[in-house]
């Protein structure tokens, strides 16, 4: 993995709120990483045995829960452009992290772009008011999950 390919910024100034930043090259078609993204199957495959349930259009729910049913992150979607931008809110719920369950909703904005060798993800999670539970939590989570998306693809080239 190139360095490129890690976090490329978290934004810790005082005063505004926090961003994390990453991005991602998955070796294969934009249609087929937008579905990874979408469908619960593929999901289930990447991050952390979640399912997602969604409508995928801007004003719906959007949850992933875990192998009980259980909601564990729930949010709405904000924005959508298949297959290029997917923009949502994000709260832990009680059952997916206790201490960060009280933390505001934050803002997630996936955008993948068409390049040579695949397509480039790339995930801003924004939103954050200072180095919050639900900060702590995703400041790793993202890149496994976005580890776990590039391997999925790996796997069937």
């Amino acid at each position: 993995m190139h360095p490129e390919e890690h976090r490329l910024s978290d934004t810790r100034s005082t005063g505004t709120a926090m961003k994390l930043e990453f991005e991602r090259t998955v070796p294969a078609a934009i249609e087929d990483v937008w579905r990874a993204l979408t469908d619960t199957d593929d999901v289930e495959q990447y991050y952390f045995d979640s399912s997602v349930e969604c409508s995928w259009m801007p004003g719906s729910p959007l949850t992933y829960s875990n192998a009980d049913g259980e909601a564990v992150i729930v949010g709405e979607v904000l924005d959508v452009d298949e297959p290029n931008l997917l923009v949502h809110t994000f709260a832990f719920t009680k059952v997916g992290d206790k201490a960060a369950a009280a933390d505001k909703p934050t803002k997630v904005t996936w955008t993948l772009d068409t390049e040579d060798d695949g397509t480039r993800i790339s995930l801003r999670h924004q939103g954050f008011a200072g180095e919050t539970p639900t900060w702590r939590s995703v400041e790793d989570g993202w890149e496994q999950v976005l580890d776990g998306l590039v391997l999925l693809f790996q796997d069937e080239v």
